[in-house]
């Protein structure tokens, strides 16, 4: 995880604005079809920079997937620090993480990378289970079989997760300073 020397830095920061999402990422926030498929993201969830709106509506079904990878990535956060000073504390808001993610010190970095992984393992996971429209099983991926059983199983698909999780977690990322260069690094990490 990079740490720079922008510890002492209050700028403003709107790169980790995606993660209110946890707050209004529901049923009502989705426009769906008669077969109770996601098709668009309503308008009222600007929290999410214009690309990862297109990113939502070109993979049905993800929101939910993106959702539940930033819930696993709190839970995990705050498992990591729950015997430290800083616990990872979180509040309903849009900026869930508080002021601490304006500042470029070790929980931020951690922040930054558990959220990028959370994503990303959750998007693996659901194209297995078939929750998202444009992805599938990895069927490269196969346990070894026994000699009474056969793999049969659906791998997770890691790489379409990885690839998807990079560019919607980088793509609310702008600038080029070293604030921008240490976020992508610690997305990355993730």
């Amino acid at each position: 995880l990079a740490l720079s020397s922008l510890s002492n830095t209050l700028a403003v920061n709107n790169s980790g604005r995606w993660w209110g999402i946890i707050n209004v990422a529901s049923s009502t926030n989705l426009l769906t079809d008669s077969k109770n498929v996601q098709l668009v993201l309503d308008p009222s969830l600007q929290l999410l920079s214009r690309k990862q709106r297109k990113l939502i509506r070109q993979n049905p079904g993800i929101l939910h997937s993106v959702s539940s990878g930033l819930q696993t990535a709190i839970k995990e956060c705050k498992w990591q620090f729950r015997n430290r000073r800083w616990n990872c504390p979180t509040s309903q808001g849009p900026n869930i993480f508080g002021k601490i993610v304006n500042r470029g010190c070790r929980e931020t970095a951690f922040i930054f990378a558990i959220t990028s992984a959370g994503v990303t393992h959750s998007v693996a996971r659901s194209c297995s289970e078939g929750s998202i429209e444009s992805c599938t099983c990895d069927y490269r991926r196969r346990g070894p079989g026994g000699p009474d059983w056969h793999w049969g199983g659906c791998s997770d698909n890691i790489d379409f997760g990885r690839l998807f999780g990079r560019e919607f977690v980088d793509s609310s990322e702008k600038g080029r300073d070293l604030r921008f260069l240490m976020n992508l690094h610690n997305n990355e990490a993730g």
